[in-house]
């Protein structure tokens, strides 16, 4: 089973109040990078992605987490040691962190949408997802489904953990109802399974994992509940 949580950033003044109770939860590397960060809501997005991660890895298995940071691969994607079975990834943007869980490799995207960048789908979309996004009716139908193929096609890649350095054009998003869709044309997309969320508006949420059970609903943690832990 996959399953998606979520955590909205609280007011700045209300976080920098609480930030030290939070950074004490966290490992003295991860402090460091936490507060590396020169703006508040980046310091923010990332305390919370690196604490809602653990705190659901603990909860999980009810083992202790190690003192230390997360490792992170070639491109970047966190990782844990000590656990077998069991998977994450971290997405962030506006007011959302959003962490995802599964049993298998799995990668989580959130997009606050906005414009859709000029020249963007010519370039990293193919015909089939082109086709698709040109039968949109209205601009906002044409916004969804843009941000709909772009954060699948960034779950894909966060869940085989290249990144961007795997061109979004090199595969196709395929339709298949129920807010359900299939990977094609790549040696890499088998076996991963592609899901969108219902989430809040303004913001389209999508993930990709090995394990094709999705949990439909999107878990709502408070930031109460990580110091608590």
């Amino acid at each position: 089973m996959t399953e998606i949580f979520a955590i909205q950033l609280i007011d700045e003044s209300a976080f920098e109040q609480l930030k030290p109770a939070l950074l004490n939860l966290l490992p003295e590397e991860t402090c460091k990078k936490v507060n590396a960060f020169a703006r508040s809501n980046d310091s923010q997005r990332s305390l919370l992605g690196e604490l809602l991660a653990r705190h659901l890895l603990h909860k999980a298995t009810g083992e202790p987490l190690p003192d230390k940071a997360f490792s992170t691969g070639e491109k970047g994607k966190p990782a844990h040691d000590g656990f077998r079975g069991i998977h994450f990834n971290i997405t962030h943007s506006g007011e959302w962190v959003v962490v995802a869980l599964s049993i298998g490799c799995v990668g989580v995207d959130v997009e606050k949408m906005r414009k859709i960048p000029e020249g963007v789908p010519g370039r990293f979309f193919s015909k089939v997802e082109n086709e698709w996004l040109d039968s949109a009716k209205t601009e906002a139908e044409r916004k969804d489904i843009f941000f709909t193929l772009w954060t699948l096609k960034e779950s894909f890649l966060k869940a085989i953990g290249k990144g961007l350095t795997k061109s979004l054009s090199s595969f196709t998003i395929l339709q298949k109802g129920n807010n359900q869709f299939e990977l094609e044309q790549d040696e890499e997309t088998r076996g991963f399974r592609l899901c969108t969320f219902e989430f809040r508006d303004g913001y389209k949420l999508s993930v990709c994992a090995e394990d094709g059970e999705f949990e439909r609903e999107v878990n709502f943690i408070k930031i109460s509940d990580l110091i608590k832990q």
